[in-house]
């Protein structure tokens, strides 16, 4: 595959791309020219994903978000028939309607799945690694992060190796040979426009409670949800919770319910550098108690949990009405 040498790429193009590849925002990691990967320390920006295009720099993604989900599940397998081997999991996979892309790399290949949106990688690992093959890595390697590690560090898709000089392709099966899906790499980030995300709904685990989740992304300050009786209404129950407390308990906030919005993928570079997340009780009959004024948007409560947790309305309010506890 050739590289378009100095050519910028516009955030139109790229978003596909980086919804489907990019984990963490703020904070990235650089391969050295023996292969092995130093961490920057610093929010991700669009001059270092050109870079990594144009090849003055490869980049390391780490699959687990901010908010410890993840977008993706990729499985490594570093054997010279790696490829063919993967090949052998993606016809499995497309006959139970999972759809699936390869990607050479230096040694053998990647096989990735994309989601339609973002879950936590416990989840993710229970429906997909029991697929995994015998001697593939399974990415992510963690059900969810300890808090003092990101984990799960992989090249980023259409960067070229330190140590080879090579790029690598996603690839596909054509009259039995293996051949790129496009030939330049502003074709195959228009490529990534139609790749096929698995839904998330159709994940048979989906309908798990929230309580074993909760058990891995606990609050910071443990604050429990009043849980209602079966009959009530989400807007009734939202009016019992005191919201401010149960959200500072994920998001730090000052006197006034200021913080830094912890959906990162809607800022710049990822990252919230300047709080714009407030957070108020809400007045009866309005439920609204959150607004991000960089994202625009904001909710009530259950409306936070459902992002925070990637989890349908359905899903969740079984979960709450359940007794799962936040």
């Amino acid at each position: 595959m050739s590289v378009d040498q100095k050519i910028a790429f516009s955030s139109e193009a790229l978003r596909p791309f980086i919804f489907a590849c990019i984990g963490r925002f703020s904070d990235f990691a650089v391969q050295q020219k023996n292969g092995q990967y130093r961490r920057v320390g610093r929010p991700l920006s669009y001059d270092d994903l050109i870079d990594h295009f144009n090849g003055k720099l490869t980049i390391g993604t780490y699959l687990i978000t901010d908010a410890g989900l993840c977008r993706s599940v990729v499985f490594d397998s570093d054997r010279e028939d790696g490829l063919l081997q993967l090949l052998e999991l993606q016809v499995q996979l497309e006959l139970a309607e999972i759809p699936s892309y390869l990607e050479s790399s230096r040694r053998g290949g990647h096989l990735r799945i994309f989601f339609d949106r973002a879950v936590s990688p416990g989840l993710a690992r229970r429906w997909f690694l029991p697929w995994c093959p015998s001697g593939v890595e399974f990415y992510p390697k963690q059900d969810t992060l300890d808090g003092l590690t990101y984990g799960s560090l992989m090249r980023l898709p259409l960067g070229i190796h330190r140590l080879t000089g090579l790029w690598y392709p996603f690839v596909t099966l054509v009259n039995g040979e293996m051949l790129p899906v496009a030939n330049t790499i502003h074709e195959t980030l228009q490529w990534f426009a139609t790749i096929e995300r698995v839904s998330v709904a159709a994940c048979p685990t989906e309908s798990v409670q929230l309580e074993d989740q909760q058990k891995k992304y606990p609050s910071k300050k443990g604050v429990g949800l009043t849980t209602p009786p079966q009959n009530m209404t989400i807007r009734d129950w939202c009016h019992m919770q005191n919201a401010r407390e149960v959200i500072g308990g994920y998001v730090d906030l000052d006197r006034q319910g200021r913080g830094c919005c912890p959906f990162s993928d809607h800022h710049r570079n990822g990252v919230d550098r300047h709080p714009s997340f407030f957070v108020y009780q809400p007045s009866p009959p309005d439920i609204a108690c959150w607004y991000c004024h960089t994202w625009k948007r904001g909710g009530s409560l259950f409306d936070f949990l459902k992002l925070y947790y990637g989890q349908d309305a359905r899903t969740l309010w079984a979960s709450i009405l359940g007794g799962a506890r936040f």
